[in-house]
């Protein structure tokens, strides 16, 4: 394998785990900004497409907003992030400007006691492909969920929300 494969791994890998980060940070535009301007994002059984829609999503909740200071900003450094998102296990394959990969995640977050619970683990899968600029991006997330129901070696959790669809547009998800 040349060794751009494995220059190729690392950064979409720093593109897997910028994501994470951004999520525990709220940080909306930054978020956002690893996405393709019309990606396709799956997630809790909701299909977003463009940077309109993932924005807007994203943002409902009051969580993710634009211009949230980074830990290395002037007074950030002790503050606790709302959430902590674990990646792990990632498979990443590469073909010329095109790559996919798919992850193992875990979600803890701070319950009323200050303990930290498990909210969410989970996979996901990415198909991502590398900009005029040489940058990596994600084309299409999937999130698939360990902690919600459904049962294993089916697809039933995705049909349930695919199944508001019709054929045209499952067709382009896929």
């Amino acid at each position: 394998m040349p060794s751009t494969d494995w220059d190729d791994k690392l950064e979409i890998r720093e593109l897997l785990e910028r994501y994470m980060r951004y999520n525990d940070d709220g940080a909306l535009d930054r978020l956002v900004a690893l996405f393709d301007e019309d990606a396709i994002y799956q997630v809790t059984g909701n299909v977003l497409r463009g940077h309109g829609d993932i924005r807007e999503f994203l943002g409902r909740s009051g969580a993710f907003v634009d211009g949230r200071p980074s830990w290395t900003d002037p007074g950030e450094l002790y503050k606790q992030p709302r959430s902590v998102h674990v990646s792990t296990n990632p498979i990443i394959d590469v073909e010329g400007d095109t790559a996919t990969a798919e992850s193992d995640f875990v979600v803890l977050s701070r319950d009323d006691d200050g303990r930290a619970r498990i909210d969410l683990v989970g996979r996901y899968r990415d198909r991502l492909r590398r900009d005029a600029g040489g940058r990596w991006l994600i084309t299409k997330r999937t999130g698939l969920s360990v902690a919600r129901p459904g049962k294993a070696g089916t697809d039933d959790e995705w049909q349930r929300a695919l199944g508001r669809m019709n054929d045209t547009e499952r067709a382009k998800l896929t």
